[in-house]
């Protein structure tokens, strides 16, 4: 025997009229029940949608680490609810990388350091305004003044300020890199461009290369968050390590992703590489000018 209902003449969720034997919106799926709201369906909810994000979250982390390129082509032959979608994978590591990265930094008294780096060591910031006044113990007063002049034509002086002050040097720093996941997450689709132009193939749209881009970058923030807390607990850099790991992953997930002998797929990867590291200099040129640009002092 079904259970009585109190039924909607439209539904709540997307207005759409109701008959009286309707127990689900045939438009949104929405129940056609008057009810309130409940514990139960509260708990409800929350486990369902937990932990089907945590199982799909593990599983897609187990994939994306043992199998390069599974989960893409999983993707696009249509197996798509059994794990974390492309974007939403991606979103979830590096927004995971990034907070853990500003609590290490914040909290584990590593704030004087910025992550450029000068032959693989941290460049902190005593080095950086070291230089800046070197620069300005060389140059005359007259190139001094035109660089003023033109800082402050520019950027109102912003240039000077910050570099001739420690503190106003770190809140700068700090802006800039809490600005850096917009500028990761802006180079993705230039990626998929590249792999669109060097791997092109008739049976892959540019979606399809996307796909295969984000899950090689969602690859490359587990690499940076194992590599960032293995240097937190223990003191060790594994950047050349890191690095190594993802050309090598980047070869075999490639490989594999487009079907190609493994010349062909390490010329087409190099050219990739070699573009992607140039557009991403002067993208990230315009980004820092973008930024000083926007920062308030």
């Amino acid at each position: 025997m079904g259970k009585k209902r109190r039924k909607r003449i439209n539904c709540p969720n997307c207005d759409k009229q109701l008959k009286e034997d309707m127990n689900f919106c045939p438009n949104c799926g929405q129940e056609n029940h008057i009810k309130r709201v409940s514990m139960k369906m509260l708990v409800s909810d929350f486990s369902s949608t937990y932990f089907t994000f945590d199982s799909k979250l593990f599983a897609s982390l187990k994939y994306l680490l043992i199998k390069p390129s599974f989960l893409s082509l999983e993707y696009l032959n249509g197996k798509i609810e059994a794990y974390l979608r492309p974007i939403r994978l991606y979103i979830f590591i590096s927004f995971a990388f990034f907070l853990l990265n500003s609590i290490i930094s914040t909290g584990g008294g590593v704030s004087e350091v910025i992550n450029l780096t000068d032959d693989g060591k941290p460049t902190t910031i005593e080095q950086v305004q070291g230089e800046f006044e070197k620069v300005k113990t060389v140059n005359n007063d007259n190139d001094l003044a035109a660089f003023s002049e033109l800082d402050k034509e520019l950027f109102d002086g912003k240039i000077t300020k910050i570099f001739s002050d420690k503190k106003e040097m770190k809140l700068f720093f700090l802006f800039l890199k809490s600005k850096l996941p917009i500028l990761f997450f802006f180079l993705i689709p230039i990626l998929g461009v590249l792999l669109f132009l060097f791997f092109y193939k008739k049976k892959y749209f540019y979606v399809d290369h996307l796909v295969f881009a984000l899950h090689l970058q969602s690859f490359v923030f587990v690499l940076l968050t194992i590599s960032l807390l293995i240097d937190w607990g223990f003191n060790v850099d594994l950047t050349f390590f890191a690095i190594l790991g993802f050309l090598i992953y980047g070869f075999i997930a490639a490989r594999k992703f487009y079907d190609l002998g493994k010349i062909s797929t390490f010329i087409r990867l190099s050219f990739v590489g070699f573009t992607h590291v140039i557009l991403s200099a002067i993208i990230f040129g315009f980004f820092f000018l973008i930024v000083l640009k926007n920062y308030q002092i």
